[in-house]
């Protein structure tokens, strides 16, 4: 395959089952350098963690039940390449999961902070799909900050169970304003590349459901 002449180079088999048809892109480019900045809030909240002695591990509340809306493009075709990597077992299930999801949280619209149910890639409290999870599933729940250009600073105290067991000053912070800033250069990139205007709000479950989206 000559560069360039279709959608992926390093992620080939990610192209050939979602996106078949020839386009003039290379989603490929912008997953590498999602995958880097993931890494680098995978080595910042580790960070976070041992400084704070925090771990999710015996918490009897999963914020994998938490309704919770993703919003960048080039993230859902992160999403959907871990999930290309199940086996087709497991595909089918999630799928199902996801659809039962959905039917659920269309009964709650509007009142989503009022409901639990548990991501359709989580299985017995482990995710399936972990090194491909969105932004929000990777920084949730030590206290962070996002420094915004017009609203300012934006605190986030972290989850119930890092306020029940934290015994430090919380004076430790994840930045996340960096993070958010280059995923955010991403999407606008490959959104420009690509000329797609849609808004994008999707629970992971809609993310599956939805996998064709072009």
């Amino acid at each position: 395959m000559e560069e360039g002449s279709n959608l992926l180079t390093a992620h080939q088999s990610f192209t050939e089952v979602r996106m078949s048809q020839k386009v003039d892109y290379d989603i490929g480019k912008y997953l590498d350098r999602l995958y880097e900045v993931y890494g680098e809030i995978d080595h910042a909240y580790k960070e976070s963690a041992v400084y704070y002695g925090f771990s999710c591990k015996g918490c009897e509340e999963n914020c994998c039940d938490t309704v919770f809306y993703h919003y960048s493009l080039v993230e859902y075709f992160g999403l959907l390449e871990g999930f290309e990597k199940l086996t087709e077992d497991l595909k089918d299930r999630s799928l199902e999961r996801a659809r039962d999801y959905v039917r659920e949280l269309n009964r709650h619209r509007g009142k989503e902070s009022l409901i639990r149910i548990m991501c359709p890639l989580n299985y017995d409290g482990l995710c399936c799909v972990y090194e491909n999870r969105p932004l929000i599933c990777e920084i949730h729940g030590l206290p962070g900050e996002l420094h915004h250009p017009v609203k300012g600073r934006e605190g986030f105290e972290g989850c119930s169970r890092f306020g029940k067991t934290n015994e430090k000053d919380g004076e430790k912070v994840i930045d996340r304003t960096p993070f958010y800033t280059r995923i955010a250069t991403l999407e606008s990139q490959l959104r420009r590349e690509m000329g797609y205007l849609i808004k994008f709000r999707k629970t992971i479950a809609e993310m599956l459901i939805d996998g064709d989206l072009l």
